[in-house]
């Protein structure tokens, strides 16, 4: 049963904030009048009055109930579409306005309208009309009730859970070791009386299964006096909580207040060992945490509460580290569904079944409660058939229907959503399944749709949607993928909750695949978020639903998952796509061979996205320019792209520009200063006109994150550097500087140096690349003050003869030197003081040519510095260094020796406890000689060195004895 009217409630609250909004205004332009704005926010009051008794009908079974909130829903979306077709008119007619003023054709004051349907046709403001007010009629016809707010009857809340464990179980063997090891296992010089171990998953994936498992088991009985089992639920209830505990700790029934409980369970656990579990707990407020744990605290050492949840908020106010539960492998699944289907624990017996019920155990993505609950509806089913029928006959809607365990357990983890996050889960259902997707770019979808509308008092939108991604993630309604840890996916059971969120109003096909989902023709009409899986060559056969989806919001074009390379698609066919969707917000279409954008593209005057990375484009058309709404405007990748249109300045609503990645950009538009709302640019290349200038970036106050400034050998004048004004730009986080490797002697050394002196970022920054610079000394501000520098990397910059004192870089991670062809030393100047490199984890020296030394950091007379958390070292290509490596790298897990042929490091030998990989190309043997206590080594690598067999026999022996190493 769908639940997308649940939804209506924060859609609501938009549109009353876009009418107010206009009607204001309006009213402060003398002679319009705004009678049609306020009458529909009137009856939108009036129906939104009732919009929660209808959800309940609804999904009480009332068709007719149904219907009504189809239509309502339809509506909002159409009078949110108007609103929005309302203020492009009078941007446009304003823009020109001002344009005539500004050249004396237009003295007087600018009035846009006298009433709104004066810049739309009347037509449409007539038909809003007539819906709202038949909405209103049915709505009284119906006999729906104002503002009913209680859901308990028709939410499918969780039963209590029995502290009883499950009859058999699979696949959490090593979970259930590590977490018992936290219950019965002190912790040495650990002080407190009670620990907290909070199991953290989304719904179904098995916390209270395992939680039960622990309880009962035997090593745990025997090490606690007490133990309790509470079902918490959504409903944190202090009193009836602690009544449980103290009825399962007693054995009695007890009666009073909740402080005579309180005294009662405290004087009752006091100097006894305890477990108490309380299960799938909601609560995110933290006095009512402290208030229910205060009889607790005089329990004996070694007292534990284990809590599951889905939520890592509610854990933050545990102050305890999470165990995270995550999915079952594939062939516990199996087991599992084959112990509640068949009563064995796989199909080996059954070998007719085997085949079709792996496939359907395929189907539970890793969540045991969906295999247990297919188990059970299979457990009817003797023959093949009935089981073939279940696969192929949407076993999600038998599921929901016949017996909805499933899906329940995660509308519950819906329903307690924030409403400001509804819409944004919801919106996900556009994806496909096992789609990734990187947060910011789902969260400049977001802002497309304006599911980020009506949270007044947020100025960085782009901070906002952050946290609303980060709050889905810690709810586990999005996942961390396990393969690219830049992107999220969403489990397949969550994917199907938001398409049944959305209903109808989200269409997917991939491939050959035309309209063969559950929408008919007439329903595509309603369809506002679409997406489509390209076969290698898309045809307009493919594309003919998405033609009749008039009022589609967003069209995204996602390459499959097994899809390697680009697909392709005629010029004509995206034309004639795109002619019919004039209500676009976003359109994505990556990875594709498209090398021309077609100039209808200008006609979707509603664009807030638009998404053609990855694709073999050169231009992007004038009409652009006509896109007034554009916020994000996204080319990574676009190789071939060597110019951005002139059009792209008169964007005065764009805030994200991505230009990564673009190799064959040559400069950026004349006048980019006036994009005075970017948030985002990737990329500025420094050009010879005027309106390339580094100094065309002084009105761009507000941008953030990465950016990349290249062709700096094009400055001329110090004072461009100056007005660039980096320093003031405080939000961002990663900058690299470049100049053009091919410039050669050309270079200007001591105006370059100047350059990078006046290119002084914020002290917040986070990483920071120089590539390719000419001059002769880094910058003096390239010291200690940053301290919030992770991440340094100093390449190809040949006439540098010395280092700053990057040692002293307090947060210094990671840092890279890499064709410093005049550095002859390193020495105190590049440590810089005491405890130098304090932070430091990776260290690559690279290609530097004239390195002879690396001199020893003393501070006394024996402080030699230790590098004490680097773990990986990579020397390569410096041919002439023959100096001393640290001596004592005690968490060195990974050395890396290239092109080295003197360095044989005799002086002393070199102690790597915790070395696990060594690779040696090109270089002395005899530094491996040198090279002791390698007692963790597993992999040794060696290239174009003599065999390990010239090594004599001893050695050999010696080194196997040391290592793991086997040879």
């Amino acid at each position: 049963m769908a639940i997308g009217e649940i939804v209506l409630g924060s859609f609501f609250q938009v549109l009353f904030d876009k009418l107010s909004s206009l009607a204001s205004d309006y009213a402060q332009q003398e002679g319009t009048d705004t009678t049609i704005l306020d009458d529909w926010k009137r009856m939108l009051v009036t129906i939104n009055a009732v919009v929660d008794d209808a959800e309940e009908k609804q999904l009480s079974g009332n068709c007719l109930v149904k219907l009504w909130l189809d239509d309502v829903r339809d509506l909002a979306f159409d009078i949110e579409d108007l609103l929005d077709e309302f203020n492009i008119k009078a941007t446009q007619v304003k823009s020109e306005v001002e344009s005539k003023t500004s050249r004396g054709q237009w003295k007087r004051k600018f009035f846009p309208f006298t009433q709104p349907g004066s810049l739309v046709s009347d037509t449409k403001v007539q038909d809003i009309n007539g819906r709202l007010e038949a909405i209103i009629k049915r709505r009284d016809y119906l006999s729906l009730r104002d503002n009913v707010v209680d859901k308990s009857n028709f939410i499918n809340r969780r039963d209590p859970t029995s502290s009883l464990p499950e009859p058999r179980f699979f696949g959490r063997e090593n979970e259930e070791m590590e977490i018992l090891k936290l219950l019965i296992h002190e912790v040495k010089n650990y002080d407190a009386t009670l620990s907290i171990v909070p199991i953290v998953g989304m719904g179904g994936v098995g916390k209270t299964a395992l939680a039960q498992r622990l309880y009962n088991n035997a090593k745990v009985n025997s090490c606690f006096e007490k133990k309790a089992w509470v079902c918490v639920s959504d409903v944190f209830d202090v009193f009836d909580i602690t009544k449980t505990i103290l009825r399962s700790i007693t054995g009695l029934s007890n009666r009073g207040d909740l402080n005579e409980l309180q005294v009662k369970l405290k004087d009752s656990l006091a100097g006894k060992k305890f477990l108490v579990v309380l299960d799938d707990i909601w609560n995110e407020k933290y006095e009512k945490w402290t208030t229910l744990l205060k009889p607790f605290e005089v329990g004996a050492k070694g007292s534990k509460i284990i809590i599951t949840t889905r939520n890592l908020n509610v854990v933050s106010i545990t102050r305890a580290s999470p165990y995270p539960l995550r999915e079952l492998s594939f062939d516990n699944c199996v087991s599992l569904l084959a112990f509640h289907a068949l009563g064995a624990t796989n199909f080996e017996s059954h070998p007719a079944f085997k085949i079709i019920g792996k496939k359907i155990a395929e189907r539970c993505k890793g969540l045991p409660l969906a295999a247990k609950m297919l188990g059970g509806v299979l457990r009817t089913k003797s023959n093949l058939d009935e089981w073939e029928d279940t696969l192929n006959n949407k076993i999600w809607d038998l599921l929901t229907v016949e017996n909805d365990e499933v899906l329940p357990v995660l509308k519950l983890s819906y329903v307690h959503l924030p409403s400001y996050l509804k819409r944004c889960f919801a919106y996900c259902a556009v994806f496909p399944k096992d789609h990734e997707i990187e947060r910011d770019e789902l969260v400049l979808l977001w802002l497309a749709e304006g599911l980020l509308d009506g949270q007044k008092g947020n100025k960085n939108i782009l901070k906002l949607g952050r946290k609303h991604f980060d709050e889905l993630v810690s709810r586990s309604f999005l996942q961390q993928s396990s393969i690219d840890p830049s992107k999220f996916s969403m489990h397949d059971l969550l994917n199907d909750l938001a398409k049944s969120i959305l209903g109808g109003t989200c269409f997917s096909s991939g491939g050959s695949q035309v309209a063969s989902n559950e929408h008919d023709v007439s329903s595509l009409e309603k369809t506002r978020y679409a997406s489509f899986i390209p076969s290698w060559f898309v045809t307009s056969k493919c594309l003919r639903p998405y033609q009749g989806m008039k009022a589609l919001r967003s069209l995204i074009i996602v390459r499959g998952g097994s899809s390697r390379g680009h697909f392709s698609i005629l010029n004509m066919v995206l034309h004639d796509l795109l002619i019919n969707l004039k209500y676009l917000r976003v359109f994505s279409l990556c990875h594709c061979n498209i090398v021309e954008v077609p100039n209808c593209v200008g006609d979707l005057k509603h664009l807030r996205y638009l998404n053609f990375s990855y694709t073999h484009i050169e231009r992007l058309p004038e009409s652009i320019s006509a896109l007034c709404k554009l916020q994000a405007l996204i080319l990574r990748g676009c190789n071939k792209l060597s110019k951005l249109t002139q059009g792209i300045t008169e964007l005065v609503s764009l805030q994200f520009l991505d230009i990564r990645d673009t190799v064959s950009l040559k400069e950026m538009p004349l006048g980019i200063s006036n994009l005075k709302n970017l948030i985002i640019l990737s990329k500025f290349v420094v050009g010879q006109e005027k309106g390339s200038r580094l100094k065309e970036l002084k009105n761009l106050s507000h941008l953030e994150g990465e950016f990349f400034i290249s062709e700096l050998q094009k400055v001329e004048k110090v004072i461009d550097a100056t007005d660039a004004n980096l320093l003031q730009k405080q939000d961002l986080a990663n900058l690299s500087l470049q100049w053009d490797k091919h410039v050669g002697n050309r270079h200007n050394h001591e105006l370059e140096a100047q350059v990078l002196d006046f290119l002084r970022p914020h002290i917040n920054l986070k990483n920071l690349t120089i590539l390719n610079y000419g001059g002769a000394r880094f910058p003096s501000w390239l010291n200690c003050t940053y301290s919030k520098i992770v991440s340094l990397c100093l390449w190809d910059c040949p006439n540098v003869v010395s280092l700053p004192m990057i040692g002293q870089l307090p947060s210094l991670k990671e840092l890279s030197l890499k064709g410093l062809d005049a550095i002859e030393t390193l020495g105190s100047e590049f440590y810089g003081g005491k405890m130098p490199f304090s932070s430091l984890t990776t260290l690559k020296f690279e290609e530097m040519s004239t390195w002879r030394d690396w001199s020893p950091y003393v501070e006394g007379p024996e402080e030699e510095v230790s590098f004490s958390r680097l773990m990986h070292l990579v020397v390569r290509g410096c041919p002439l260094l023959v100096g001393t490596l640290p001596y004592r790298l005690d968490h060195l897990t990974k050395f890396v020796i290239h092109s080295c042929p003197l360095l044989k490091n005799s002086t002393n030998d070199v102690c790597l406890p915790s070395l696990r990989e060594l690779f040696l190309e090109g270089c002395d043997k005899e530094i491996l000689k040198s090279l002791v206590n390698l007692t963790s080594l597993t992999i040794l690598t060696t290239m174009k060195l003599a065999e390990l067999v010239c090594f004599d026999h001893g050695f050999m022996s010696h080194l196997i004895k040391l290592t793991k190493l086997h040879i």
